[in-house]
Parts: C-alpha cells; sequence; structure tokens
C-alpha cells in the first residue's frame, strides 16, 4: 500500500533486476476496504509473504491424527510472512492470514501458530477452519490500545492429503486492522487486505522429510475454532459457494431479561455481567476461553464450545458455572435503579448439540437456529418471569436431554425439569425447562 515507487517497503527485497529472491512468494499491495487508497496518517507498514514450506510426516504421526481407514499422508505446511516496520508510527493492531487450497478434499487435522509466533511481543492468535481447505489464522495486539510488533510471523496446518501428492496450489489473502497515533492524542483506524490473492504451488520436490518445526509448538498455544479476537470477522469471498466445513459442536446461548428496558448506564454493566458469567462458567467447565467460539449479541452471547469435549462432564460444570457465577454477580448489586435497592441480573439459557459451520459473519446451521428458538421461546421466557425465587432458567432440547440427564451421569439430574412444547416462527419442537439454583454450601 504506496503511492510511488520510491516508498515501496518491497524494494530492500529485490535484486538488481527488480526480481524477489527465491524465498519470497510475494510483497502484496494493500488497499482501504472498499477498494479505496489511504491517504495522510493511515499509511501502511509493508508485509512480505515467503514462500509456504512443506514437511512429510512420518507415518505414525498420520495414524495418530488421522483415522486409520483414511490412509491419508501427513503433510506440514507452513506460512510465514514479515510485519514490516513503519517510520511514520503506524502499526497493526490486527493481522489475519487466509489460506484457501484449490484442492476440496484436503482437509486440516490441526492448526496452530509457528514457534514463537504464539506470543512475540504478547500477541493473540486465532485459528479457524479445523477439518476443512479454508483456513485462517489471526494475530492480534495484546491491548486493545497495542498495535503487533514488527517482526516476523508463521502459520502452520497439519493437512490429510489423499494420496499421491504431486502437488499443492492454493491462495493466499491478509487482512489487517491499521492503527496511527495522531497529535491529538487519539488515533486513526483503517481496515486493509490485499488487493488481490496471492497465488502458491508446492510441487513434490518442494516437499522436505520430517517435521522439526511441529515438534516444537510451545505447550498452550490456541487451539482452532475461536472467533478472532479483535477486529472484522467478515472475511469471506462473496464469489465462493462451497460450504465451510460443518462439526457437531456443543452450544450455549443465554440472554439478560428485560436487558432494553434499563438505561444505558446499566446496559453496559449488564453487558459486563453477561461475559463475566461466561467465562466463569468456562473456568468451572475447565473449558479455555480461547478455544470457543464467541459471538456476542448485545444483550445475549453464543458460546460454541471446541470439538470433541466430553458433554457428560462439561455440562453439568457449566450449569454450576453459570448459576454460582450469576448468583456472586447478583451478591454484589451491579445494577443502580435509583430505587434504594439494586436490581437483579437475571438469565435465560439454552444448551444444544449439533452440526455447526462457521460462515463468513458468524455460526450458522439448523443447530444454531434450534438453540436460538429455545432460547426466545414463550415458556422460557415465562418461567423466568414468574419464579422470582431464581435468576437462571435453562433449557434443553429434547434430544439432548435424554441423552444426558436419564443416564445417571454424575452432576446431571433430571429432577425438577418440566417438558414444554416449542413454537416459535417456523420452529416447532420440544424442550425441557428447570430454575436452576446454586448449590448450598
Amino acid at each position: 500500500m504506496h503511492d510511488a515507487a520510491g516508498d515501496d517497503p518491497s524494494a530492500s527485497h529485490r535484486d538488481t533486476d527488480g526480481r524477489l529472491p527465491d524465498d519470497i512468494l510475494a510483497t502484496p499491495d494493500l488497499v482501504l476496504r472498499g477498494g479505496l487508497r489511504p491517504r495522510g496518517p493511515l499509511a501502511a507498514p509493508g508485509i512480505t509473504l515467503a514462500r509456504p514450506l512443506a514437511y512429510a510426516l512420518r507415518d505414525t504421526a498420520a495414524e495418530a491424527l488421522a483415522p486409520a481407514t483414511a490412509a491419508p499422508t501427513a503433510l506440514l505446511l507452513c506460512f510465514p510472512f514479515d510485519l514490516e516496520e513503519s517510520p511514520a508510527g503506524a502499526g497493526y493492531r490486527e493481522v489475519e492470514l487466509a489460506v484457501t487450497f484449490d484442492d476440496e478434499d484436503l482437509r486440516a487435522l490441526d492448526m496452530r501458530p509457528g514457534p514463537g509466533s504464539a506470543d512475540p511481543g504478547g500477541a493473540r492468535v486465532a485459528a479457524f477452519g479445523l477439518g476443512g481447505n479454508r483456513l485462517r489464522w489471526v494475530f492480534a495486539a495484546p491491548r486493545a490500545d497495542g498495535t503487533l510488533r514488527p517482526d516476523g510471523r508463521w502459520a502452520q496446518a497439519l493437512l490429510a492429503c489423499p494420496p499421491p501428492v504431486t502437488e499443492l496450489s492454493g491462495r493466499l489473502r491478509l487482512r489487517g486492522v491499521l492503527a496511527h497515533p495522531l497529535l491529538s492524542g487519539t488515533r486513526a483506524e483503517g481496515e486493509v487486505r490485499t488487493r488481490d490473492d496471492v497465488p502458491f504451488t508446492v510441487s513434490r520436490a518442494d516437499i522436505w522429510t520430517g517435521a522439526p518445526l511441529w515438534t516444537g509448538v510451545a505447550p498452550g498455544a490456541p487451539e482452532p475454532g475461536t472467533r478472532a479476537p479483535t477486529g472484522s470477522t467478515d472475511t469471506g469471498t462473496p464469489d465462493d459457494d462451497r460450504l465451510p466445513p460443518g462439526r457437531r459442536r456443543l452450544c450455549l446461548a443465554v440472554d439478560i431479561e428485560r436487558y432494553s428496558a434499563h438505561g444505558n448506564t446499566n446496559m453496559i454493566r449488564l453487558q459486563r455481567a453477561l461475559l463475566r458469567v461466561v467465562r466463569a462458567a468456562c473456568a468451572r467447565a475447565a473449558v479455555g476461553w480461547d478455544a470457543c467460539g464467541r459471538q456476542a449479541q448485545g444483550d445475549g452471547y453464543l458460546l460454541v464450545l471446541p470439538p470433541d469435549i466430553d458433554d457428560t462432564r462439561v455440562v453439568p460444570r457449566l450449569l454450576d458455572g453459570l448459576t454460582g457465577a450469576l448468583a456472586a454477580v447478583n451478591r454484589e448489586g451491579p445494577l443502580d435503579t435509583g430505587a434504594g435497592s439494586p436490581a437483579r441480573v437475571r438469565m435465560r439459557a439454552a444448551f444444544h448439540h449439533g452440526i455447526v459451520h462457521e460462515a463468513d459473519s458468524g455460526y450458522a446451521g439448523s443447530a444454531v437456529v434450534e438453540l436460538f428458538r429455545v432460547l426466545d421461546c414463550g415458556p422460557l421466557r415465562a418461567r423466568l418471569a414468574e419464579d422470582r425465587s431464581t435468576d437462571l432458567v435453562v433449557a434443553f432440547g429434547d434430544r439432548m436431554y435424554q441423552d444426558l440427564f436419564l443416564h445417571g451421569y454424575a452432576g446431571l439430574s433430571p429432577a425438577g425439569f418440566v417438558r414444554t412444547k416449542v413454537a416459535v416462527k417456523q420452529f416447532t419442537g420440544v424442550a425441557w425447562i428447570r430454575s436452576q439454583r446454586p448449590a448450598l454450601v
């Protein structure tokens, strides 16, 4: 994103003939979203995309990470890129690298940042696309008012490739959120992205044997499936009609009672209380917050838990966490009604398990639709309004209730549940509703 050839940050990479070195794929031009070129303070640092690196894993690694019947060839793909320093003081608050493979049969077995990339200067990392051929990594500054440190980063994906592997090809796309300090003490921000996708090809001759980089990933690196930590999540390509991968996920949705009846100050307090309750529930269930898909909705919140969790252990802990955290919030009295006594925060919650797709602007699928239909149904709202002895009511779809609460799993008793019919818009079904109360201590 530069207005004159002399300002091109890629110039230092080129030889006397103007060609890039063999290890550099491109130094793409960036444009402001909408196709406008930046002027004034929003001048972007340069970005350099290196050529992807490919490593063939031993068969033992493939067998450990994929079903034996699939007989995949496991390849580790590394996508290095550099954020260059800007003399004008601009910086990236967030950078997203998106990779789309041309072969739709490729699928990601695992996704992580490269060693040293997970925390350069405290950067946060999220990965998306597990199980499919369209992958994204988001690197975000550690603080909302900070920027990413200019240095090298890379993203890694472990792929299951149907043999024989002769060539891998695809497209790279990069998006960034720029921040630039102003004399007024504020800062200008804008979203930039590559003007065009950058094609890449990895031939069979370019694939190395062994994968020393994969074994060096630091413990506790972010897992796939999280929402982007900051900035826009609109990274879809309107001309791409392929479905994103669908995976069975446990979903939790919560909603605050009578949110719109409050003034602005209490709305802010309610949102903080909501986030605190949901985060506490994850902590109680030993589920990593950054491993969950998250979608805030003002007075509500959608949490999409990581794949392959144990519902029989996680669900009772989530229920305990929601109940206990909400009770703690209300003991502190966060809402001021001006009537001499603080108002209580009261919530509805619904659980569902089904196939979820990570779409361009949020989570999609009939499981998500059914989840919110149950959350919004009249019987659940009525239970919360009528039962003033509780601040939380919960609902489960019929199939999930039958699977979890009728088999004697620890912490999952059917006591107190009431069966009810649900009819919201075009959806009809059965849900089980119960008032939740904190455990006696």
